[in-house]
């Protein structure tokens, strides 16, 4: 009996530490439980959408935007210069499109402006009883679907003399009878400039 109760006292303890430990658990998986997230849904990344870095259309503005910016429209023609040769008085207009790309005569219309007078120093142009004053350099501009107005001097035409001489020469089929006239117009412009 000697070994009764000494085996008693660790059965006891045994048995007490199994029931705290089985105690011990319930609580601690009750506690996860209660503890875990739940499945995140979509407006958890909302953020994520409405705040993307990579966005090309992305801004600055902090706020939600409801509607894309809409950017104006812009045309412009400006009078690249003139000419006045045995065949009549020429004026180079450049511009925007295609359609201000032009080697034009007295008479003829470019924006829904005839031009009525060609001077070595402009143009005269006329469009609803008006009559605007178009100096070589200087360019007419309109946003969207606003009216024409004069806007002073005209920004990287040099740049774009070369493309329209080409342009028109693959377009018009003509054996560089009008690339020549530009060369001369530049020629003759130089030499008025010094």
């Amino acid at each position: 009996m000697k070994n009764g109760p000494a085996n008693a006292i660790p059965f006891q303890a045994r048995f007490g530490a199994s029931l705290i430990l089985l105690a011990a658990s319930c609580l601690a998986g009750r506690a996860q439980g209660t503890n875990t997230p739940a499945r995140p849904d979509y407006q958890a990344f909302k953020i994520l959408t409405e705040r993307n870095i990579f966005d090309p259309n992305r801004s600055s503005d902090s706020s939600t935007r409801s509607e894309p910016r809409k950017t104006a429209r812009v045309e412009f023609f400006a009078l690249l210069g003139t000419l006045s040769y045995e065949k009549g008085n020429f004026a180079f207009f450049d511009g925007s499109g295609f359609a201000y790309r032009k080697a034009l005569e007295t008479g003829d219309t470019i924006a829904g402006y005839k031009i009525a007078e060609i001077t070595a120093a402009g143009v005269k142009l006329e469009a609803n009883g008006k009559q605007v004053v178009l100096s070589v350099g200087m360019q007419m501009k309109k946003q969207d679907e606003g009216e024409w107005q004069l806007a002073g001097r005209a920004e990287s035409l040099a740049a774009s003399v070369p493309a329209t001489a080409s342009n028109e020469k693959t377009e018009n089929g003509s054996g560089g009878g009008e690339s020549d006239v530009l060369k001369k117009l530049m020629q003759k412009r130089e030499q008025e400039l010094k």
